[in-house]
This record gives structure tokens, C-alpha cells and sequence, in this order.
């Protein structure tokens, strides 16, 4: 999805004049955004149009409007999508055969114009249907790959899963002496502040997570895709790297503020693989936790030593790889 989407302005995937209602030959009705969807929240859908030209405006949808908070401007957005291009029917992307949502900054610049201007302010829960012309989407230049054309209008079907941001308060209790000689100090929905002891040395092979503050959610269970804020320290206590931080622009995509990651992975990955983060299954989702990472080089070829403090904000399945 994020490479998909990237076309536009790297992931740069509202309502505007909705169409008026019409019929099929056999008397279905569409609703005002001209699509007919099939099966309901959650579940990979069917999507049908109205005959003739879409609209040239965007028109967006909600078939079933959700009981959770509203999207924010910044937060990311966690959802199922499916793509179809209305000129002959092809669906180019979706979500729900790789069995995970996907996950993507909204409101920014992150994703195509369409999907901002659609869906902040809708609510997580909720299945939205938008049609999206090509000045919203893909614009002039199209995505040949997926067989996109530079005058054509989408249609997405995208189910609100969840939403997340770097003020979003963990539901956890601190632990009284978590088991580390770091001290992580700072409110919950704040980034954490590490002190390092001086002469801190990294330790032979990294030891078991420590818990900072217990979460109220679920386990999370191995094979995990976790939504999360992290904040990565040396052991001479210098910063290094922090999901608070905003990103610069470059030449494929805008400036992007902080925000959540979706790049943390709970393994075995696919072939049975190790990750860095297999250690946090069983651990509840809204914990902060202190994870001590492998050895690494960086760009120099220089090793470096480093620990992570994370919060976890939410888990899902980890996708589900080609093939499988």
C-alpha cells in the first residue's frame, strides 16, 4: 500500500457534490457516491458502479458510520482498503487479502489527496466509500504498474480501524522499580526521558524486555504487526533516533510530522525468522516497555549499541506474505 501510494507524494494517497442517486439495469439502487458494496465492516468487499462517466468532483460515502473517536489532521490512520479503478473494474490493491490493515499518516501530505480530504473526521468503526478523480489521486502521470491511467477516477472501500498519535495516552500502570539500571521518567503520552548511568557498557546479548509500565490491553500475540511510539538511546545516553521527531522533505514526499510507527514486528517473520522485538509477545498492548536492540552498523560501517523505550499502542496481525 505505502509503495503503491508513495506515487503520488511518497503515500501521497471530504466531502465534495455527491451524485445523485441512480439504478442499474435491473433496478438495484447505488447510493449518492454511485457504488454498490457488498458484505459488511471488516470483510472484503464487492464493489459495482452506476453505468456512465463518474463524477469529476470527489464524492465520498460513509456506509456505515462507527462509534469510536474522529481522525485527526497527523495521527495515523490504521485501515482495511480495497482500490478499484472505475474505467474497467480492475482491483488494483486491497488490504484484505494480506489479512493486516495497513497503516499511513492522514491529513498531511502522506497519503493521495482524496484519502486526506475524505476521511478526517470520520470515525474509526466506520466503512467509507469515496470515487476520486485523477486530480485527488494519482493526477497526470498515473501508476502504470497498477494499470492507472492519468484521467482516471478511483474508487476506494477503506474500513477505519484505528488512529493513533504521539499524545495518545497509554492505558497503563507504572511498574514502582522496573528491573533496569536506566531511569525512563515522563508522562504517557509524552516522549520518555532515559537517563544513563555513567560507564554504562551494552551488554553481551540483549536480555529480556523490561516492562516500565503495564498496559491494560490484550497480549500481544507472536507473528504481531504493532502500532507504536519509540525513542532509541546509546549507553552514553545520547538520543538517537525518536518517533516524536518530524521528518524533513525530500524530493518524493512533503515534511512530515511525528507520529506512530507501524514498523515494529513481533516474529517469527514468514520464514521463521528472528526479529529484534520477538521478546514482547505476551506483553499488553499499551505498555511501555525498555527493549535492549542487537548490535548494528551503521552507514560507516561503525557498530552501535542501543536501546529502544516503546509504546505500544495497538497489534494486529502480522501480514501475510505472498504465496501464503
Amino acid at each position: 500500500m505505502r509503495k503503491l501510494l508513495s506515487l503520488v507524494a511518497v503515500l501521497a494517497l471530504g466531502s465534495s457534490l455527491a451524485a445523485c442517486g441512480s439504478e442499474d439495469k435491473a433496478g438495484s439502487e447505488f447510493g449518492k457516491s454511485g457504488i454498490k458494496v457488498t458484505e459488511e465492516f471488516g470483510k472484503k468487499p464487492t464493489v459495482t458502479h452506476r453505468d456512465g462517466e463518474p463524477d469529476k468532483t470527489l464524492v465520498t460515502e460513509v456506509l456505515k458510520e462507527g462509534d469510536g473517536p474522529e481522525v485527526k489532521k497527523g495521527e495515523l490512520l490504521t485501515a482495511n482498503y480495497l482500490g478499484q479503478i472505475w474505467r474497467d473494474g480492475k482491483v488494483f490493491d486491497n488490504s484484505y487479502d494480506r489479512g493486516a490493515p495497513s497503516s499511513f499518516p492522514i491529513g498531511v501530505g502522506g497519503v493521495i489527496a482524496g484519502w486526506d480530504e475524505a476521511l478526517v473526521g470520520k470515525k474509526i468503526g466506520s466503512r467509507v466509500v469515496m470515487t476520486i478523480p485523477s486530480d485527488k489521486g494519482y493526477k497526470e502521470q498515473g501508476n502504470e504498474q497498477a494499470g492507472i491511467k492519468g484521467d482516471d477516477t478511483l474508487i476506494f472501500v477503506v474500513d477505519l480501524v484505528g488512529a493513533s498519535a504521539n499524545d495518545t495516552k497509554l492505558e497503563a500502570d507504572p511498574v514502582a522499580a522496573p528491573a533496569t539500571k536506566f531511569k525512563v521518567t515522563g508522562e504517557l503520552n509524552a516522549e520518555p526521558k532515559v537517563t544513563v548511568p555513567a560507564g554504562s557498557k551494552p551488554p553481551a546479548k540483549p536480555g529480556k524486555p523490561v516492562v516500565i509500565a503495564t498496559g491494560k490491553g490484550k497480549p500481544i500475540e507472536k507473528a504481531s504487526q504493532l502500532i507504536g511510539r519509540y525513542v532509541v538511546y546509546d549507553y552514553t545516553g545520547k538520543k538517537q533516533a525518536s518517533t516524536w521527531d518530524g521528518q524533513p522533505a525530500t524530493g518524493q514526499s512533503p515534511a512530515q510530522p511525528g507520529a506512530p510507527t507501524d514498523q515494529l514486528q513481533v516474529g517469527p517473520g514468514p520464514n521463521g525468522q528472528a526479529g529484534a522485538l520477538d521478546a514482547l509477545a505476551g506483553v499488553p498492548v499499551g505498555s511501555r516497555v525498555l527493549v535492549e536492540l542487537p548490535a548494528s552498523k551503521d552507514d560507516k560501517g561503525k557498530v552501535t549499541n542501543a536501546f529502544a523505550v516503546i509504546d505500544i499502542l495497538n497489534a494486529f496481525p502480522a501480514p501475510k506474505q505472498q504465496g501464503q
